[in-house]
């Protein structure tokens, strides 16, 4: 709930209000407009004063906090709700107060007295008929089922993408500066950040030019969405990943038209997750880059085990998820996703917060696309399964020889341009065969550190003088492709069962990739030969 409708719950008298600390003036601006709204005062309290202050905002809106009711202060933890709840000249006002909402950090006695103190707050006011209004904040609120039923809670969101606009304009000085901007870039690296930090960012960097202040704030966002759990990726170093065509072409013929304004028109949304089943090494997080790149969205890494080790999990999570509505357009991708779930069974907090992330896939109504990789499907529950129904779950094999060789030239225009650049082949259908019957049964990433390897030798092997002067043209052999692979055992020999036991739960989920109908195919034996639909005897 935002914090807009707190006027109409006028008939409660302690109302919550979850945010981040440092849009506490934005929080003070809001209620400065409610009191006015309601003839009344408001008041602000934390721990760090001895007495209520009293919120005063210019016409420049600028606050100012003014001492004005005298506490009797002691060393005891809820001084404060005695306080209020003692004292017989408590004025009409509304009283935001701060630091009373750290449930988790208190001994279970304390937390007892101080919800007591809290409903007999409510008691009394409510009793008294006066208009007395207190307001609980923090940072994010968890109340026990004796106060969560009777405290009506609020938030102050983050800025969607108009509000961030009108905070740059006007937070930004320097009319030059403004004149450089690419707005639409300078909106776009600010989105996600709460009011008082795109504030407090913008009056940092403003003497930075346009470019330089940018990378600031891309930088700063980076670092404390990394401290969320969350990674900021950038774009896929290739174009296509080789092989896995069926995806992809759901990806560019489905996902990416059903993002377009139009799809609106005919009540048709967007898919809201997708699940990648498959061996390690096989593209699955590639696909994922891909797909942000071909919608134009930034792509967020989601480290589901760095949310269950965060000092609060429930917090950590719920950040997440308001930064991915924030953003609306967005990829996210959480590797590695059956990891989170050993616990299921057993309940504690990846439960907890599993229920939490499946009520959010279901309920949020932004454009974001989650995209989780497995390897293990069966350690997911089938609650979390039925959740991608919508985008689908798709199981990404090993390559077939097809493409492997799609795979190859790839990485071989990266590195060889030379020779495989704008779509040029030197090698023939008989070095081809030699190449893709050695690397049968390798994952993709092992071919690309195939090509990269032999492209770090012939860098090596040159003279000092030809590398000084980066000159020589590198080019690579069929047999320096096949030396490379002594120096791995592939994924199909290193973890057969590993792969096996994948494909055996891979049964109900969707090809990545049609079969391999190139001329370097597998030729698919029969065990017997049938005439007229009768085995043949010899």
């Amino acid at each position: 709930m935002h914090l807009k409708p707190w006027l109409n719950q006028l008939n409660q008298i302690i109302t919550a209000v979850e945010l981040n600390p440092i849009d506490i003036n934005f929080l003070f601006g809001y209620f400065g407009g409610f009191g006015s709204n309601l003839k009344v005062p408001v008041y602000y309290w934390n721990l760090g004063y001895e007495s209520l202050q009293k919120i005063s905002i210019n016409n420049c809106q600028k606050v100012k906090l003014i001492p004005d009711i005298k506490i009797n202060r002691t060393v005891e933890p809820n001084f404060l709700l005695k306080f209020l709840l003692q004292s017989d000249e408590i004025p009409s006002g509304i009283y935001l107060l701060d630091d009373l909402c750290n449930f988790e950090e208190l001994d279970v006695q304390v937390i007892r007295e101080r919800e007591a103190l809290i409903a007999n707050l409510e008691r009394k006011y409510t009793m008294a008929d006066s208009s007395v209004y207190l307001v609980l904040l923090g940072e994010y609120l968890q109340f026990s089922s004796r106060l969560a039923a009777r405290i009506p809670r609020f938030k102050l969101p983050l800025p969607d993408r108009s509000e961030v606009e009108t905070l740059a304009r006007t937070h930004l000085v320097g009319e030059e500066l403004k004149e450089q901007l690419d707005w639409h870039k300078l909106v776009t690296a600010l989105q996600g950040l709460p009011y008082g930090e795109i504030e407090l960012l913008l009056q940092t960097h403003s003497q930075n030019d346009a470019d330089r202040l940018i990378e600031k704030i891309l930088e700063h966002k980076i670092n404390r969405w990394r401290g969320l759990g969350l990674e900021f990726f950038a774009e896929p170093d290739v174009e296509t990943a080789g092989g896995n065509d069926l995806l992809q072409k759901y990806l560019y013929e489905v996902v990416v038209k059903l993002n377009e304004s139009g799809a609106r028109q005919y009540n048709l949304r967007p898919p809201k997750g997708m699940l990648l089943m498959g061996p390690p090494g096989t593209g699955k997080s590639l696909i994922a880059k891909l797909a942000a790149k071909a919608l134009g969205y930034p792509l967020l890494g989601l480290s589901w085990g760095n949310v269950l080790g965060a000092d609060n999990p429930d917090r950590a999570l719920a950040q997440i998820l308001e930064v991915a509505d924030c953003l609306d357009n967005c990829v996210i991708l959480a590797d590695d996703f059956d990891k989170g779930f050993t616990g299921w069974s057993e309940g504690g907090a990846s439960r907890r917060l599993s229920q939490r992330l499946l009520t959010w896939m279901q309920e949020h109504t932004s454009n974001a696309l989650m995209i989780a990789t497995v390897n293990r499907i069966q350690l997911l529950p089938s609650e979390i399964k039925r959740r991608f129904d919508d985008g689908g779950i798709w199981f990404v094999d090993l390559p077939h020889r097809g493409a492997i060789r799609d795979i190859f030239l790839i990485h071989l225009a990266k590195y060889f341009p030379a020779q495989f650049g704008e779509g040029k082949d030197p090698w023939s259908e008989r070095d081809w065969y030699r190449l893709l019957k050695g690397y049968q049964g390798s994952t993709p990433v092992e071919i690309a550190n195939a090509v990269v390897r032999c492209a770090i030798e012939f860098y090596c092997n040159l003279s000092d003088e030809e590398r000084l002067a980066a000159a020589v043209t590198p080019a690579v052999t069929i047999d320096a492709l096949l030396a490379q692979l002594s120096q791995f055992k592939k994924a199909s020999i290193r973890d057969a069962e590993d792969l096996q036991a994948i494909r055996n739960k891979a049964y109900y989920a969707r090809p990545a990739s049609s079969a391999d109908d190139s001329k370097y195919a597998v030729v698919q034996q029969q065990l017997f030969e049938y005439k007229n639909n009768h085995l043949e005897t010899v």
